[in-house]
């Protein structure tokens, strides 16, 4: 069960969407602090004084590596991990469709492919992403220069989180969260999920891989943590009978959280 407090280390397009209205059900507001919902979200939390972070059970956001030295209480880190191929994939659609997004612009005005998008080096997140905010190296080292280093600072920082959640088997993530962190109501219905699939060709495939092999051995690594963690606290049974009533009381969780809620904590 949770003590200290934790950090939510969101890579973009991991499922955090769906998981962010999950957290927000188990803490108070005043406890509770999105870096990315916030103007200057994360410069302005590192200004707080000192009394003032020391309330905050859970921070959350597309923060790197180095968060918790924010905090005046030791803290645990838990993420979301997913392929890098289907991230990136994701990631450009979202840019491309968003006009809030630092690339939006460029994309529509340069026209660009997911292959010349992600040959662009315009945006570090199409660059090893995973790695990068796992290092701690997010915009620090150019585009195209991450080296093995960074990817065995990434793997040993995974090894020190109290979760490595995967996208891929996003309910089996959840009963673990609920059972770490006491949480209680984790149905959900997902939210932000593009319902325009892009159509990816081979050439864009080979051009997203190229700039993600370290996030591909990253990823095999989470892999491992997480089945190792699901082998010692999980349970197929649970998982099934969880996925069952999830599916029951989906249209509540999407239309009314609190309905939810209601139904399954009386």
């Amino acid at each position: 069960m949770q003590t200290g407090p934790l950090i939510f280390l969101h890579v973009p397009k991991t499922a955090g969407s769906t998981l962010h209205r999950i957290i927000r059900r188990h803490y108070r507001l005043a406890e509770l602090y999105h870096t990315d919902q916030q103007p200057d979200g994360w410069l302005a939390f590192q200004q707080w004084p000192e009394a003032k972070r020391a309330d905050i059970r859970l921070l959350m956001g597309h923060v790197e590596m180095g968060a918790a030295a924010f905090l005046p209480r030791s803290a645990q880190y838990f993420t979301m991990l997913r392929d890098p191929v289907a991230r990136a994939i994701s990631y450009y659609g979202h840019a491309r469709r968003i006009r809030e997004h630092y690339c939006y612009e460029a994309i529509r005005r340069r026209q660009m492919s997911l292959a010349e998008f992600a040959n662009s080096g315009i945006d570090v997140m199409m660059d090893n992403g995973q790695t990068r905010m796992l290092a701690g190296v997010l915009y620090t080292v150019p585009y195209g220069e991450l080296t093995p280093d960074h990817l065995q600072r990434a793997r040993q920082n995974l090894e020190t989180f109290v979760l490595v959640g995967l996208t891929e088997r996003f309910d089996e993530s959840l009963l673990l969260m609920r059972q770490l962190f006491g949480w209680r109501n984790i149905f959900y219905a997902e939210r932000n999920v593009s319902q325009h699939r892009l159509s990816v060709d081979e050439a864009a495939r080979v051009a997203v891989t190229a700039v993600n092999q370290y996030d591909q051995a990253l990823v095999a690594y989470g892999r491992e943590l997480f089945a190792n963690q699901w082998a010692t606290l999980g349970s197929e049974a649970v998982l099934h009978r969880f996925q069952r009533l999830n599916r029951l009381l989906r249209p509540l969780t999407y239309y009314g959280g609190e309905a939810a809620r209601l139904l399954t904590n009386g």
